[in-house]
């Protein structure tokens, strides 16, 4: 997945963000819920 977002970079920045925005609340989403347990 890595080679094609580096591909598409200038085409889809915007959603390339976008999407590095979202993984990144989702991996805190994860760490908060194994702090927890």
């Amino acid at each position: 997945m890595e080679g094609y977002y580096v591909t598409k970079v200038g085409q889809n920045e915007a959603t390339i963000k976008k999407y590095i925005q979202e993984q990144e609340k989702h991996d805190s989403a994860l760490d908060k819920l194994s702090v927890r347990e």
